[in-house]
């Protein structure tokens, strides 16, 4: 059966009965187990760093195919990184299709966080999209595709909504996959689950104290780490953003807007789940149609996983390589 006819039938991506759990597929997104899908891979890459305007840097690792159709730019999930399974798996994948690839590192995530003593909210365009020009500039004459996960997704639809008036020539689609939509309401979605919430407030946890070890001057503002939710982390954060003078403004800042790509002019593709636990599907539902905006709705799938068979076989995968290939002209 053909993709295309695929993205009509939402009753065609069954996965086994042991893979149709919500948390199952949320939880083996990010499992260790994917790892030796992408064994090497990252040990095979090249570090960037790029630097993104204001003062501020990121890095970026770019594993180069010999014979490359395009360039794949992939952004992580909120506490991810560019070594994230879900991420490597998914680079791995485009690159045995034959295409290069780059993992950035998202704002104040990874390697940023102990590169910039600032911390950097997600809402900074400017930092996403230096790191996408400067993508482009490592591979002047390539196609580039983007696709981000989650927190990643919403970057990657940031970045598809404002390129009518601020174009970066050769980013030809994009894909976002479980992207945050409305971010206050994801953020409560994962107050309400205690697994879900520990999982995040650990991984913040150990992010903040690599940066507490990096700059001094952070070492005694633990209030961050003395949160049990995330609105309480995000209300925290919000002082040190000048940005902002609360968080519903900093929600506001990065949620994706009902009209935001009616006049999109190049392909996007938002691939979502109805059993996403994170991100509710009707979210994506209120968004209005355009020529160029697809979505794609699934009745299983979690946060992240779209497993059909675990680990090799990924559903959201296959659709974004289908969307590449077809932007690009590529068989």
């Amino acid at each position: 059966m053909n993709l295309g006819k695929r993205m009509n039938d939402l009753t065609d991506f069954r996965p086994p009965l042991w893979l149709r759990s919500a948390n199952i597929q949320t939880a083996l997104a990010s499992s260790k187990l994917r790892n030796f899908v992408s064994r090497g891979f990252d040990a095979q890459s090249q570090k960037h760093i790029f630097d993104v305007g204001d003062g501020l840097k990121t890095s970026c690792y770019v594993n180069k195919h010999p014979l490359a159709k395009g360039m794949i730019i992939l952004f992580h999930g909120w506490m991810g990184r560019p070594q994230s399974t879900y991420v490597l798996s998914a680079a791995k994948n485009f690159f045995d299709k034959g295409f290069s690839t780059a993992r950035v590192t998202l704002p104040d995530h990874g390697d940023a966080a102990v590169l910039n003593k600032e911390m950097v909210p997600i809402t900074r365009d400017s930092f996403l999209r230096g790191s996408v020009e400067q993508i482009c500039d490592l591979e002047p004459s390539m196609p580039v595709g983007l696709i981000g996960f989650s927190m990643g997704g919403n970057c990657a639809l940031r970045i598809a909504r404002d390129l009518p008036k601020t174009p970066i020539s050769q980013v030809c689609t994009v894909v976002a996959v479980s992207p945050v939509i409305e971010p206050e309401e994801t953020c409560t979605l994962i107050d309400k689950s205690p697994l879900i919430r520990r999982y995040f407030l650990r991984k913040f946890d150990r992010l903040y104290r690599q940066k507490q070890a990096q700059f001094p001057e952070y070492r005694s503002a633990n209030e961050l780490l003395n949160q049990r939710t995330l609105h309480g982390l995000t209300e925290r954060s919000v002082f040190r953003w000048k940005e902002f003078s609360s968080a519903k403004m900093y929600f506001s800042a990065y949620k994706i807007k009902k009209a935001d790509f009616t006049q999109a002019n190049i392909p996007v593709t938002l691939l979502t789940a109805k059993d996403d636990p994170i991100v509710s599907v009707n979210s994506a539902r209120a968004l209005d149609e355009g020529p160029n905006f697809e979505r794609v709705f699934t009745s299983y799938g979690g946060h992240n996983g779209f497993f059909e068979r675990f680990p090799r076989q990924v559903f959201s995968e296959q659709v974004a390589l289908a969307r590449f290939k077809k932007a690009m002209e590529v068989h």
